[in-house]
């Protein structure tokens, strides 16, 4: 995949956070605990910087040596400490709220904590959601149609209201923040610069959820037992 960049900060140092699951995106919200000594050496630190934190994913294989430097992809998501508590022992709860995705463009040795020179990545084809033409966008419809089925007390209905997104790219990310996809596909996602492309995966993926709860309500209706398959 061809990764344009479009960084306002060239040759910008951040602290880097690998991790094996997690997938961070922009506009999102990720809470952490931090417990190992070399982070909450890096979450001091940039409390008292710019407190900015990548999060980046681990390849397959970092069991072997996760304490030493084990290989990352070079595509994360950078955000900023919102909110933090310092507990005991010099442990933290922080919240990162989501920034802009970017590109390694190599790692910067000298502290106990990971930390790399990134390039951020632009987004390709973003549209304003309150523009007419978005009002009835295949997207808009079939998330609308996807909240419908849910639980009125669901928390994705309060999470993914419509009204509180002005971009495409907010919106789609979100979206894929809050779906249970596998971490490979939360990965390829985040690497997707194009927000159209981005759009109709997401698309797709509401479509199959819609479909499966449609079905489970068929076979409930008919007294099918889902859990002997």
């Amino acid at each position: 995949m061809e990764l344009h960049s479009d960084s306002q900060e060239p040759g910008e140092i951040i602290s880097v956070f690998p991790l094996p699951t997690s997938v961070f995106y922009p506009n999102t919200q990720l809470p952490l605990h931090i417990f190992e000594p070399r982070y909450r050496q890096m979450v001091s630190d940039a409390l008292k910087g710019n407190r900015k934190i990548g999060m980046v994913l681990l390849k397959p294989g970092w069991e072997a040596n996760y304490y030493e430097s084990p290989a990352i992809v070079p595509v994360g998501c950078v955000g900023t400490i919102e909110q933090h508590v310092e507990l005991p022992e010099g442990k933290y709860n922080i919240s990162l709220r989501g920034l802009s995705r970017f590109k390694i463009v190599k790692e910067i040795g000298g502290k106990p904590y990971r930390q790399a020179e990134i390039s951020l990545l632009k987004e390709i084809n973003d549209q304003n959601l309150d523009d007419e033409i978005f009002k009835h966008h295949d997207l808009i419809n079939t998330c609308n149609e996807f909240l419908s089925l849910l639980p009125e007390k669901n928390k994705l209905k309060d999470d993914l209201k419509m009204e509180s997104f002005k971009k495409m790219s907010h919106l789609v990310d979100e979206i894929a923040n809050q779906l249970d996809l596998q971490v490979e596909k939360k990965q390829d996602f985040l690497e997707q610069q194009d927000v159209t492309k981005r759009a109709e995966i997401i698309r797709s993926e509401l479509k199959l959820k819609i479909g499966l709860i449609n079905l489970s309500r068929v076979q409930m209706e008919k007294g099918i037992d889902i859990n002997m398959n």
